[in-house]
């Protein structure tokens, strides 16, 4: 047996079975390719974007006013679709690289909001901003419930390589896995929360996500 592929459902679950590019629908919102050094009075932006992807600002609660159109731009444009494609190249010559066991106890532990699935086309709206304004849970549960999440296209390469190493099961949390038995070869998400703590496994795998802070 192979190397078994779990997803693991760190927020709310909420599925899709879309095949199109996450962009797609809702690039030509803003059509400029990457931040491009954008810069913004009184804070820069980019160093904002370093310490909340290092996990060296936290716990944070929303994106900084003057950050708003710098995160949109990023998020819509190619910068995060290299640095997440960048994220699924280096995680899949790792799982190319390890000698599993054989015996069905290997495995890959994947969150799904901003991982396996994209938000992207919830915080693009005038009434989320791209985390500038404060969260709603009501209004984020109905959008959850419309099923129309895309998956992020990189993260959904790294899973279908996987595929073709393993056969997929269907866990609930960490520790249990390891209890029974599992032993977490690689683990990705978009939150440090999703990749700290107990049997975060062999290796981990942040994808970026400047939007929202879970700790």
């Amino acid at each position: 047996m192979g190397l078994a592929v779990f997803l693991i459902l760190a927020t709310l679950v909420s599925t899709s079975h879309a095949e199109s590019d996450v962009f797609n629908p809702i690039h030509l919102l803003r059509p400029r390719s990457g931040s491009g050094g954008l810069r913004m009075e009184e804070l820069d932006c980019q160093s904002w974007q370093l310490a909340v992807e290092t996990n060296n600002l936290r716990p944070w609660k929303l994106v900084p006013a003057s950050c708003e159109e710098y995160v949109g731009h990023y998020m819509l444009g190619q910068q995060y679709r290299n640095d997440c494609d960048l994220v699924a190249d280096i995680a899949i010559e790792y799982a190319k690289s390890l000698k599993l066991a054989g015996d069905g106890k290997d495995i890959w532990v994947f969150d799904v909001d901003e991982t396996s699935l994209s938000n992207l086309p919830y915080y693009t709206r005038s009434d989320v901003q791209f985390g500038a304004l404060p969260y709603n849970s009501t209004k984020y549960h109905e959008w959850v419930m419309e099923g129309k999440a895309p998956p992020l296209p990189a993260v959904r390469r790294l899973y279908k390589v996987l595929l073709r190493l393993a056969l997929v099961y269907k866990p609930k949390k960490r520790t249990e896995l390891v209890n029974q038995g599992y032993r977490i070869v690689g683990n990705i998400g978009d939150q440090w929360s999703d990749l700290l703590g107990a049997n975060a496994g062999n290796r981990t795998f942040k994808v970026p996500d400047p939007m929202y802070y879970v700790g």
